[in-house]
């Protein structure tokens, strides 16, 4: 069975063009969507200059293409696709699990194709290419709704004249007469005198003090915080302080080797590590924000740090 290959540029507003087979679109400012059946995978890339949201609109794309595959005539390509495997290009060469999607892709795009009509490819010698494709993906066509039968008018029964029984008088019962009881007095019980109890000597008639038991408290551990710490931890909120100065929405993450990354919605701002009680920036940090905003940040950063 012949497996076809589809690339797929993301335009803005979440729009997706397939595009010609090559390696050439893979700008740092795009995210590109390669839909393979051979792999049963929809490899989404994004550049290094995607910002937070175009790299999630991409996303969407990419879960449109794997649920629904791309029609093609009466034919869908990639009805079997499995699983969206997503590749940041900041990442490649430093986390292991992009490094090693990237690689995937890339020989991926290095195998040996067949082009065919409308973008398509095959890396099968012989494809037959599918019927006309359509222009761009579309969302599924909704069913339209069928029309509801009108009710139909049922008629009433008429009321039917109901004949009433008239009610017979019921005579009341005569009084009896009652006899009078006589109250009979009621004799008092004998009450009988308590018995007197021998006193008997024993060991426990002198009432002795027994000592309270008390549960022993148990200790409390003490969690110990260091002045080393805390100025650390200072240190790192002073950057996002300075940050939130300039930028309303930014997003945060800590990496496995402890480093941290602020990005907005466009692109990065900065990222950097601690050792040793001191913040390093990386060299790409704030490079594509208005120096002005960065020298803000700095000074900002700076005078917070004075507090310690």
């Amino acid at each position: 069975m012949t497996s076809f290959a589809l690339m797929f540029r993301v335009l803005e507003g979440g729009m997706i063009d397939p595009i010609k087979w090559t390696k050439d679109s893979f700008a740092p400012d795009t995210s590109i969507i390669v839909l393979d059946e051979d792999s049963e995978s929809v490899y989404l890339w994004h550049g290094v200059k995607q910002g937070l949201v175009a790299r999630r609109t991409a996303l969407r794309q990419a879960e449109s293409l794997k649920g629904h595959g791309y029609t093609v005539g009466k034919s869908i390509i990639g009805r079997d696709i499995k699983s969206i495997k997503e590749i940041d290009a900041r990442k490649v060469g430093k986390v292991p699990e992009d490094t090693q999607l990237n690689d995937e892709l890339q020989a991926i795009l290095d195998a040996k194709f067949t082009e065919l009509d409308n973008f398509i490819i095959t890396f099968q010698e012989g494809g037959v290419a599918p019927s006309v494709i359509a222009p761009a993906i579309r969302e599924q066509p909704k069913p339209s709704p069928k029309p509801e039968p009108k009710p139909q008018p049922i008629s009433a029964p008429k009321p039917q004249p109901v004949s009433v029984p008239k009610p017979q008088p019921v005579s009341a019962p005569k009084p009896q007469p009652v006899s009078a009881i006589k109250p009979q007095p009621l004799s008092p019980a004998p009450i009988s005198k308590p018995e007197k109890v021998p006193q008997v000597a024993s060991e426990y008639t002198e009432a002795e003090t027994l000592p309270s038991i008390k549960p022993t408290p148990k200790p409390t551990p003490s969690i110990q915080v260091t002045k080393t710490s805390l100025e650390t931890d200072a240190k790192i909120s002073f950057v996002f302080s300075a940050i939130l100065d300039h930028f309303d929405d930014i997003w945060i993450s800590k990496k496995k080797d402890g480093t941290y990354s602020v990005e907005e919605m466009d692109g990065p701002i900065c990222a950097f590590s601690v050792k040793e009680g001191k913040i390093n920036f990386t060299a790409d940090s704030y490079r594509r924000i208005d120096p002005k905003i960065k020298i803000t940040i700095q000074k900002k950063f700076i005078e917070l740090s004075k507090l310690f």
